[in-house]
């Protein structure tokens, strides 16, 4: 086959799943391995979404005669050619890329947690003095040596607001 090189390789490999499928079908002797070679068949087409073109169908095995044979045999051919036919001009060198881009932003809520926990554990003064030096984006260490300023009490009582907040209480 000249075009093996020029289809997809999706598309190759459905071509060789029935060429391959083709020789066993030539091999096989009639009756149950006629059926079993059948239903491999039927199963494949139904994946491919061409099966009711086929029919996958069970056959009992003293159907499954000479006949039988050549008639499989014309539908493997026919879904081959289905297959080339649905190749959708793909080459070897197609790919799909899916983006997916997920973006989460959840310091709205930390901030609103933190704030309820300083609003909670501090006076009006000392809450306005920490939410400006915040909205300064003062440093941290400037930060932490004004809350230790408040005093042990204090930074353990916000603490214990936000652990509370976590576990619900």
């Amino acid at each position: 086959m000249n075009n093996r090189q020029q289809l997809h390789p999706a598309i190759q490999a459905r071509v060789n799943f029935f060429n391959t499928l083709e020789e066993d079908v030539k091999k096989a002797t009639i009756g149950n391995d006629l059926r079993i070679l059948y239903e491999k068949f039927g199963y494949y087409c139904i994946n491919l979404g061409i099966g009711n073109a086929f029919g996958g169908h069970a056959y009992p095995n003293d159907i499954c005669d000479e006949n039988f044979r050549i008639e499989l045999l014309s539908n493997i051919d026919m879904a081959r050619n289905v297959c080339l036919s649905k190749r959708d001009d793909l080459s070897p060198g197609s790919q799909l890329t899916i983006n997916n881009t997920n973006h989460q932003e959840q310091n709205q809520t930390l901030s609103f947690q933190i704030n309820e926990a300083l609003r909670k554990a501090l006076t009006g003064e000392q809450y306005d003095e920490i939410i400006d030096l915040i909205n300064k984006k003062a440093d941290k260490p400037t930060i932490m040596e004004k809350l230790s300023g408040f005093g042990v009490n204090v930074l353990s009582g916000i603490l214990a607001t936000i652990i509370g907040q976590q576990i619900g209480l």
